[in-house]
């Protein structure tokens, strides 16, 4: 594929990285290298872009970035046909942890906290978010697998007035230096560590069976979740007001990765889609 190069990375990640300087989506490119019998796409194969000119978010909303300030990337997971499809609902969940933990060790010693915010989001002390994940389901590559592909966004560096919307955050931002004077090494530094730690996770999901208690995911996701303990408002993502149609406590995470939310009036709720935002005081905020 033209402009398609092959990276070394780092030497704990052995599945292929391919950059590209500009592509409109990682995730369509992703998909495509799949359906291309010419290039190698095992499980944990990475896609990462210099510019994304059309990249997507979560119910076809945009995710724009600045050309070369931030981390733009896409990772196919192969599952098993063995493994129960309702273990797919933890994919975004270890994305985000793993996602999570990179960001962390280097905003912790700065004094930051980094949490996941559900159901896609890694947010910085608890409201600027600086991550978004983005995943959907691929043509397999073989009958033996269901393939998913994973794609993430990670503010790097950006100026306060390039902000994309007012409560986005990048490393820059937050006092990384190292974000700031090389944005592009930061990126792929992070990359790794993201690579590492969700080939960790995934792995454990596998061996598990895709039993996400069994293998931790479930107890982790919903320790670093910052939505899980808060009241929050919960709104149909096609309403342009962002009126919340529903209101309670974040109290779990249930076994297939949807949000268990405590109605006021005593009963439970799954949510498996909406916008969720905070409630402070009785009064929405967005």
């Amino acid at each position: 594929m033209d402009g398609l190069q092959r990276i070394p990375l780092d030497p704990r990640v052995s599945a292929p990285v391919y950059h590209i300087a500009s592509t409109p989506s990682t995730n369509s490119l992703a998909v495509e290298l799949i359906a291309d019998q010419a290039t190698p796409t095992p499980h944990m194969t990475t896609v990462v872009a210099t510019e994304q000119t059309a990249g997507r978010g979560r119910l076809t909303r945009t995710w724009t970035s600045a050309p070369g300030k931030g981390l733009t990337a896409t990772t196919v997971l192969s599952l098993p046909t063995s493994l129960a499809l309702a273990s797919s609902g933890w994919l975004i969940h270890a994305c985000a942890l793993a996602v999570r933990d990179a960001v962390d060790a280097r905003l912790a010693p700065l004094g930051r906290t980094t949490h996941t915010k559900w159901p896609n989001d890694v947010c910085v002390d608890g409201t600027r978010k600086i991550c978004g994940i983005l995943g959907e389901v691929a043509p397999a590559s073989s009958p033996f697998v269901n393939t998913f592909v994973i794609g993430y966004g990670v503010n790097v560096a950006m100026a306060d007035d390039e902000r994309p919307t007012p409560g986005a955050t990048a490393l820059s931002l937050e006092g990384d230096q190292e974000a700031s004077a090389s944005p592009r090494g930061t990126a792929l530094a992070l990359l790794a560590d993201i690579l590492v730690g969700l080939d960790r996770r995934i792995t454990g999901l596998i061996n598990a069976d895709g039993d996400p208690i069994a293998s931790g995911l479930a107890h982790e996701a919903t320790t670093r979740c910052a939505t899980i303990g808060s009241r929050i408002g919960v709104a149909d993502p096609t309403d342009p007001t962002g009126a919340p149609q529903l209101e309670g406590t974040a109290t779990a995470l249930s076994p297939i990765g949807t949000l268990v939310v405590l109605l006021d009036d005593g009963t439970t709720t799954d949510v498996s889609a909406g916008d969720v935002t905070p409630i402070a005081n009785g009064k929405h905020r967005a």
